[in-house]
């Protein structure tokens, strides 16, 4: 691990009013990595990305992105610094076609010139380009999930913050999905995968945080994380 990954999060509380969420959550991404967060409903996964993204203050610690603490910036002043995030919700325009959702992406963002075009983003998103004249309501959750990630593409997103991707989605879909995040990582996007679908995570990730009650009770590799039963199922109820 390098002395300064690409994304750092540093001690940080962070809630909704008088209600503390994260209590004392540090984590970190290195530049090209598939870092995944996994946890029960509750735990604090959303919340880390809402604080990660701006659009919650931490009340103490600090987000530092390639070198520069971003604690203090909104939503939109931390997606013109390469974040982007794809909310669980996936947030596109229903009445908007494929190709306008993108268009109107790619005015936020950065402002460095490396965001793909949306031809480039429809070329690498087989489903999405025979869709492109097709109202976002008329897609299928699977193609509803990858027009999200395709509009943090053409906003030139370095880091993607992908909040449970697959939620809800039929297994092949879930492979889809993954087969996209894993190419999309390829092309050298740092990735931090929310996710409560272990299985995706151990074969995604480079590595895997566990937070439970808003804090990080676990850290490992893939390989490490999937061997530790103990862990799997006192914090997860799960094993694989």
């Amino acid at each position: 691990m390098s002395a300064d990954p690409l994304l750092s999060v540093d001690s940080v509380d962070a809630g909704y009013g008088d209600t503390q969420v994260l209590c004392d959550l540090s984590l970190s991404v290195e530049a090209g990595e598939i870092v995944s967060l996994v946890g029960r409903n509750g735990a604090g996964k959303t919340t880390t990305l809402r604080t990660i993204m701006g659009i919650l203050q931490p009340t103490s610690g600090h987000v530092t992105y390639d070198g520069t603490d971003i604690s203090a910036l909104d939503a939109t002043e931390t997606a013109q610094q390469g974040l982007a995030l794809v909310p669980e919700e996936r947030r596109i325009f229903p009445d908007l076609t494929v190709t306008e959702n993108l268009e109107l992406a790619a005015h936020g963002g950065t402002a460095d010139g490396d965001s793909l075009s949306v031809a480039e983003v429809l070329e690498m998103f087989e489903n999405l380009r025979e869709r492109a004249g097709n109202a976002g309501s008329s897609l299928s959750g699977g193609e509803q999930q990858m027009l999200a990630i395709a509009r943090a593409l053409v906003s030139g997103a370095d880091v993607v913050l992908l909040d449970e991707p697959t939620e809800g989605l039929a297994p092949y879909i879930v492979r889809d999905v993954m087969d996209i995040v894993a190419a999309l990582n390829d092309r050298g996007i740092t990735v931090l995968l929310v996710e409560q679908n272990v299985q995706v995570c151990l074969e995604l990730a480079d590595r895997n945080y566990l937070v439970d009650q808003g804090q990080i009770v676990y850290e490992g590799t893939a390989a490490e994380l999937g061997a530790n039963e103990d862990v799997l199922d006192r914090y997860l109820g799960v094993t694989v």
